[in-house]
């Protein structure tokens, strides 16, 4: 409440300041001009040349003219500082509106054809690939549960491995940390997909015979595990060492101070970075299909094949996206929240004035 009525009344003294330095408010910043501008806009579009006719030099001047127009008046809005930014959001969506519009209008695309290529829907509607019996989208959705299985467990066991990692490595031992650090290399630097193969089809000739879901999940797994360690390790070694020395200066032993003191930090700390880690597991799940794991992207690969209509790939993007675009907002939102909570305690901190 009191920063909308301070932000009242900084509006307020700039429009006095206006008024004192230039005698009015102009007019081109006014409400009025702004929607009987746009209204003149609109009615304007309806008398540029209809796509099927002919364009020549004075078609293709007007188009311009047009759009030049309306760049002035959205300009005027989003360089203006007294409008609510809701206006501002407003006149940038419309630009993009207006781009689409006159792309769509005289671009002369064949839209059916491309409709007919990467939209066509029905094609998800009809029985899925050979030998099934359910429908694309039902093969598309029993696909979706494989590759949220695959990753759930990747990201759990992940977890638990790179966080044990990091914790034994802050125990600063020669010979422990040695090796922990040549398994974070080594998994960091072998590509998943080599990994798969060397699981599925070397470890059978060894007596050790994995299903090919547990084979894509223990790959994801350790190829993670290195890169969660390294964003454990960041955060615990974040943990100022005073708190360390208070920890044991109250009788906690080091695995006390870790598990109370030093973890419930981090954690807080790598959150981001580890949400960030998780959206790129959920798109590895997709190599998954080279050890004949059915999970979205080679069920749309197989549905692509099987219709020869590239639908398939399109709608398995859309899921993608509907899942993993949350989780990346989700991890700025953290990242966020967490710049302004160091800010607030750095501002508590400081000594206060004598």
């Amino acid at each position: 409440m009191k920063d909308n009525k301070s932000s009242l009344k900084h509006r307020t003294f700039k429009l006095f300041t206006w008024n004192k330095r230039y005698g009015h408010w102009p007019w081109f910043r006014r409400y009025e001009f702004v929607f009987l501008s746009l209204l003149a806009l609109v009615a304007l579009g309806f008398l540029l040349p209809s796509p099927g006719t002919p364009r020549g030099p004075l078609s293709l001047l007007l188009i311009i003219l047009y759009l030049v127009l309306f760049l002035i008046w959205a300009g005027l809005i989003l360089t203006d500082e007294e409008k609510p930014n809701w206006i501002k959001a407003i006149a940038a969506t419309l630009i993009l509106i207006v781009f689409g519009w006159l792309f769509y209008r005289y671009s002369g695309a064949q839209w059916d054809k491309l409709g007919y290529a990467f939209f066509n829907w029905k094609v998800l509607s009809e029985v899925g690939s050979y030998g099934s019996t359910v429908t694309g989208w039902t093969e598309l959705f029993q696909g979706l549960l494989i590759t949220l299985e695959i990753a759930i467990f990747s990201a759990i066991f992940g977890t638990l491995l790179g966080l044990f990692l990091a914790v034994m490595r802050s125990l600063k031992d020669p010979i422990l940390n040695a090796f922990i650090i040549f398994w974070v290399d080594f998994f960091r630097a072998m590509p998943i997909i080599v990994l798969m193969m060397i699981i599925y089809y070397a470890l059978p000739y060894l007596n050790i015979t994995l299903s090919s879901t547990l084979s894509g999940i223990l790959a994801l797994s350790l190829n993670s595990s290195a890169y969660i360690s390294e964003i454990f390790r960041a955060g615990i070694e974040s943990i100022h060492h005073n708190q360390v020395e208070a920890a044991r200066s109250l009788g906690l032993t080091t695995m006390q101070t870790m598990r109370l003191v030093i973890l419930p930090q981090a954690i807080r700390v790598v959150m981001p970075p580890l949400t960030s880690n998780y959206v790129a597991m959920l798109k590895d799940t997709a190599i998954c299909s080279s050890i004949a794991i059915m999970e979205l992207l080679k069920t749309a690969i197989t549905l692509q094949a099987w219709k020869a209509n590239p639908t398939p790939l399109v709608a398995a993007t859309i899921v993608y996206l509907i899942i993993l675009l949350p989780l990346a907002r989700i991890s700025t939102i953290m990242e966020n929240r967490m710049k302004a909570r160091g800010i607030t305690r750095t501002v508590r901190r400081q000594p206060r004035a004598a």
